[in-house]
């Protein structure tokens, strides 16, 4: 951790605070929004049903973005093993078998090529999950602004019809 940059440091701590907070905020403006409902008409009950579906479904992308994110790290640590072992073992340093005895060259080569081969299939599952991880983002983040908006017009629209 000592050569880790600080301020790296200071900005992932950040991301991970907010991420939270965003996903308490959802659920929290759902709870409060379906506690605070009073009966409306048509449409403004649509409006309104449609920013709780909204808020949700955002809270339910959020919520599973957050339970694979822990597993993207867990493959990147894998990933960064795997690719320093077989830099070392590339450099020419002795590699040691399973039973103590130091592997021959042609061991060596083929343990480099299986590692090797590891690696790409799990740079092909991360971009996998770094993609579906994005996808929620989105979803989580737009389907929140939309609830608002939504929540929004809804009761504005009996403060509206009150004034008349």
């Amino acid at each position: 951790m000592d050569n880790t940059d600080k301020n790296l440091v200071h900005s992932i701590n950040t991301q991970q605070k907010f991420e939270f907070y965003l996903l308490a905020l959802v659920f929290t403006v759902l709870a409060l929004s379906i506690q605070t409902a009073k009966q409306f008409s048509c449409s403004q009950s649509i409006i309104e049903i449609l920013s709780w579906v909204s808020f949700l479904i955002s809270g339910l992308a959020g919520l599973s973005r957050m339970e694979w994110i822990p597993i993207s790290y867990m493959h990147y640590s894998k990933l960064t093993e795997s690719e320093l072992f077989a830099g070392e073992a590339k450099s020419g340093r002795n590699v040691l078998h399973e039973s103590g005895r130091i592997m021959t060259d042609k061991e060596v080569a083929d343990l480099v090529k299986e590692v090797d081969d590891r690696i790409e299939d799990r740079k092909q599952i991360l971009k996998k999950i770094e993609s579906r991880v994005e996808i929620k983002y989105t979803i989580h983040k737009w389907l929140f602004v939309i609830g608002l908006v939504l929540l929004i017009i809804s009761r504005s629209i009996s403060l509206i019809s009150a004034q008349k």
